[in-house]
Formats: C-alpha cells, structure tokens, sequence
C-alpha cells in the first residue's frame, strides 16, 4: 500500500495512529488464564503463573524483539498512547476491573468450597494476585534470579500458596 493508499483510508498520520490504538485498547475480555474459574483455585492460581511465559513472548512479538529491551519499548508505548489519549488508560482500567472482579468471584467460590482461608479478604487478595504477577511479567525481562532459574515461578508460586491454604 502507497502513502497516499493510507491516506485515502486515514486522515492524517495521527489519525492512524489512534485508529491502531484504538484496535490495540480494544477490550478482549480477561485473560485466558482465568476463562474457567470453576477450576478448584490452586490450579487456577498455577495457570496465573505459567501465563507469565506466554505474556513475555506476546510483548516480545509485539515489540518486533526478543531481547529483553521489549518490555521498555511495551511500557513506553503504553505510557505514552495513554497519556496522550487518557481514555485508553480508562480501557485499561476497566479491563483490569473486569479482571479483579472475575478473580475475586474466584477466591469467594474456593472460600465456599474450603479451599482456602476464610479469614482473607477475596477482593484484596485479586489486587494482590494481579498486582504480583504484572510485577513478575517485568521481573521477567529484567530479573536475572528469574531468567536463570527456570523453576522460580513454580517457587514463588508455592510460596504464596502457602500463604492461602487451610
């Protein structure tokens, strides 16, 4: 396609530009990880750690890079399309809503079933869970003790179980 294709389609480059953000803040939903919180939650809460692989390679493709410089060019892009147009930060913030809200449905089903402490809060324990691994999916990219050691995210994962279990 020719330049002058694109702006028959698109009215300015900066036009474009919000139409590629505008697809890109789309809501998709929650992450596949959580699609069945019917699982009992120690499983569901395991398949919240394994999704962290899949989310370096989405950014990495994303990014068009396989070094670990793809999660600053990822952030980069999000701060800066978001402060720009504040309402794709309002998309995020909706998106991790949805989110919190489908994991705290999660922790109050597995309260209900005795798989977990009753003494805990769901909603905040959500927060944290998502907190902890948006925070893993950068520790990926950056951490050393993480990217030599293959087995981490199962050690982290059994150490914050233990934390919820009866």
């Amino acid at each position: 396609m020719t330049k002058g294709g694109i702006y028959h389609y698109f009215d300015s480059k900066e036009n474009l530009y919000y139409q590629v953000l505008k697809d890109f803040f789309t809501p998709n939903g929650i992450p596949k990880w959580l699609e069945n919180i019917d699982l009992n939650i120690k499983d569901l809460i395991w398949k919240g750690f394994e999704s962290l692989k899949e989310k370096k390679k989405y950014i990495q493709d994303l990014v068009g890079s396989d070094t670990d410089d793809a999660i600053l060019h990822y952030y980069t892009f999000l701060y800066e399309a978001t402060r720009k147009y504040p309402e794709f930060q309002r998309a995020i913030d909706e998106s991790d809503k949805l989110k919190i809200g489908v994991l705290t449905a999660a922790f109050k089903q597995a309260q209900e079933r005795g798989e977990i402490r009753q003494d805990l809060d769901p909603e905040v324990l959500s927060f944290e869970l998502d907190a902890l691994l948006q925070q893993l999916s950068y520790l990926n990219f950056v951490n050393p003790g993480i990217k030599q050691n293959q087995n981490m995210f199962k050690r982290l994962f059994d150490n914050y179980w233990l934390r919820l279990k009866v």
